[in-house]
């Protein structure tokens, strides 16, 4: 039920691993061949209809416990030609069953769109017979399908029907599938407590039952919510304990996900050989069993740990691999994934075009799937479950109250209709009222028709806007890889309005890392443009003129923004305030050069703020040389760089600006905690200032911990 891979957040897992609630709890294969054998033997005998159909289905369902695909396929269509034939319940039930069994043969090798014409066939045969139990199982199944196609308020939906059904039904192991379903959309909104709550339910659960295939899948289940927690130690016993259960029942799909799993953590831990080994491991599995999803997700593993060994054109075969097959499958999640990494690898390549063109697919499919209803809907549907839980009681009260309305209701139309007969005279007299409300109505039309066309202009300047925010996007290095050369690091990013003024910058060259935050004039679409002459003024001076002084770089990047604004024929004096950094862990020296805004940093427990030179990276009279400052690193020492977006915040009980000695003070009372806590903190603070105001500037802030 679960997938092996990070949440990039705002984070993203890499795919997903479901327990199909049809399946059986197997003691062992030998078990299941066992029932094959006797399922064909009483086949071969069967003289009457109904028997020769139960066998056929059963059969059906053993071949799939032992990954026999293409024999339980057979075995289930010709069950389901047979209860074509069968009149009445036996035959309703028994096509029921067979679309049933065909749908989670089809879920399986990751053909949704079968899978689910199958399901809702089945529903419709179990309602018929008015079959609770058998209608919850497949509501269950429906809803995992949608879970892996990241489609989160309809899984929801479905899996808190079945949990009803089952909680009705007393279905024991249906409902702890369906915890661990709700647990893992909980995972994927980021809220990880609620997700450990509702997997160790589902686990719980499962060891009540003796389940070993449901505990390997939940021991599986809890390891991830802590990889995604950063709790790797914690992680990696839980997949191994998951991994040995697997292996003594013999179920492939479990070993293969735990061998992902596991790959994960060594991929994290930038120990990429291991972790290469692992996905190759667990790609040979799904291959065996022709899982198209897991193949999909493992192959897309391996290439981005190819991209990390700097094997570019193995990361590409694979990465490309992955994202061919997941289009044919419609697995948006591992698409999305496929897609950043091929702006990872053509970017490390040095092909900046293919980079940015893979960059918007990838926002493009992020877009799709982080829709904010999603959590809104599954947060509405969660309390509507509970609601009507508390309401079963009151339903017959309710029946009965709503017979009454009805019967009220049917009154009432009786009297309208004779009220209707007295008024036709009442008509002939009005018939100029209708002829004045014609014309009402023809004026309203336009109206209508003027208030569309404004608000297409609007929706059309909002979606260029909008592009221009991907664009915008696609200077801005990713969170990855600022993590990937400070993993202790965050990153405050608010921009006012779509596109932003402020911008954040990073490179590495010659062992050395460099790092921005800067503050364009203005805000929205005119500081986005400025912000895009900057950045590309930035990369020219380390790149195209090699400067690696922090002053000299801010000297050149002056002139290549006068330069291109000299171009104009009006004056502009537009250009940007900027703090930036130049460190070299190796040598453990740091380069620190500031147009306006300052440098704070914190070493050995003392606070200090290097001031920069009073004058902007643009046109103004009698510009100086830009300083550079040296700073001797100590372990741990933090730094932050910012603009001015944050202390100008108006807020708090008198409206006032937030300023700077505030901020100052809530970075030293909190330079102890993690920078992900920090981050939170900084986030907090702000929000709860800012309250029901408009915020006035861009807010960037970059934490980082060497």
């Amino acid at each position: 039920m679960y997938s092996m891979k990070k949440h990039k957040l705002t984070t993203t897992l890499k795919y997903i691993f479901l327990v199909l609630v049809l399946s059986i709890s197997p003691p062992a294969l030998w078990a299941q061949k066992t029932k094959i054998d006797s399922f064909s033997a009483l086949l071969k005998t069967d003289n009457v209809d109904t028997s020769k159909l139960k066998h056929l289905n059963r059969l059906a369902s053993a071949y799939f416990n032992v990954a026999s695909y293409d024999s339980a396929s057979k075995y289930a269509n010709l069950a389901l030609q047979l209860a074509n034939t069968l009149p009445g319940k036996e035959g309703t039930h028994g096509i029921a069953d067979s679309y049933g069994t065909i749908g989670i043969i089809y879920n399986d090798r990751g053909d949704f769109a079968k899978a689910l014409d199958c399901y809702q066939k089945a529903i419709k045969g179990y309602e018929e017979l008015n079959d609770r139990k058998d209608m919850a199982r497949v509501l269950g199944n429906i809803g995992a399908v949608y879970l892996r196609q990241s489609i989160y308020p309809k899984a929801l939906d479905y899996c808190l029907r079945s949990l009803d059904l089952a909680e009705k039904t007393g279905y024991k192991q249906l409902q702890a599938n369906m915890h661990g379903d709700i647990g893992l959309i909980y995972m994927y909104e980021g809220d990880y407590p609620k997700a450990l709550e509702y997997n160790l339910k589902a686990l719980a659960m499962y060891k009540d039952l003796g389940n070993k295939n449901g505990i390997a899948t939940y021991l599986g289940a809890v390891g991830i919510v802590y990889y995604n927690q950063k709790d790797y130690p914690k992680a990696l016993d839980f997949y191994s304990n998951a991994l040995k259960i697997s292996e003594e029942i013999g179920d492939k799909n479990g070993m293969g996900r735990q061998y992902g799993n596991t790959g994960t953590v060594y991929e994290d831990q930038h120990d990429a050989s291991k972790a290469l080994e692992c996905y190759l491991k667990a790609l040979q599995i799904f291959q065996e069993l022709g899982n198209k999803k897991e193949i999909a997700a493992c192959l897309s593993n391996i290439g981005e740990a190819y991209y990390k060994e700097k094997n570019y054109p193995e990361a590409l075969r694979y990465v490309g691999q992955a994202n061919q097959l997941s289009k044919e499958i419609g697995t948006l999640d591992v698409e999305k994934e496929t897609e950043d990494n091929f702006h990872k690898i053509y970017k490390a390549m040095g092909k900046p075009d293919q980079a940015l063109d893979h960059y918007e697919k990838f926002i493009t499919i992020q877009d799709t799937l982080n829709e904010t209803e999603n959590r809104k809907q599954t947060i509405q549907k969660e309390m509507r479950f509970e609601f009507e839980k508390k309401e079963a009681a009151n339903n017959a009260e309710r029946e009965k109250k709503d017979a009454l309305a009805k019967e009220e209701k049917q009154q009432q139309k009786i009297i309208l209709f004779s009220v209707i007969g007295g008024l036709v005279l009442v008509i002939v007299f009005s018939s100029f009222l209708y002829n004045r409300f014609r014309i009402t109505q023809r004026q309203k039309t336009i109206i209508q028709s003027q208030k569309e066309e404004a608000e297409e202009h609007r929706k059309e300047i909002i979606d260029s806007i909008t592009y221009a925010k991907r664009i915008q996007q696609a200077i801005l290095p990713p969170i990855e890889e600022i993590k990937r050369y400070f993993p202790e690091s965050f990153l405050l990013y608010k921009p006012k309005d779509i596109v932003a003024g402020d911008f954040y910058w990073m490179e590495h060259l010659d062992n050395i890392t460099y790092i921005a935050a800067a503050d364009c004039t203005g805000h929205g679409v005119p500081g986005a443009m400025v912000s895009v002459v900057c950045s590309n003024a930035l990369n020219r001076a380390v790149k195209e003129f090699g400067l690696r002084d922090t002053g000299k770089i801010l000297d050149k990047t002056r002139d290549l923004v006068l330069e291109t604004f000299s171009k104009s024929s009006s004056d502009v004096k537009d250009g940007m305030d900027i703090s930036l950094l130049a460190i070299d862990k190796e040598k453990r020296k740091v380069l620190w050069s500031g147009a306006n805004n300052p440098l704070w940093y914190i070493q050995n427990a003392a606070i200090t703020e290097l001031t920069a030179n009073k004058e902007p990276i643009g046109k103004i009279d009698n510009p100086k040389p830009f300083t550079t400052q040296t700073i001797e690193l100590t372990k741990g020492a933090t730094f932050y760089l910012m603009t001015d977006g944050y202390p100008d915040q108006f807020g708090g009980p008198k409206g006032k600006k937030f300023k700077y000695k505030p901020l100052l003070e809530m970075l030293v009372a909190n330079c102890g905690r993690s920078m992900e806590e920090q981050h939170r903190v900084l986030a907090t603070a702000f929000q709860n200032w800012k309250g029901d105001l408009e915020q006035v500037d861009d807010v960037t802030i970059l934490g980082i911990r060497l």
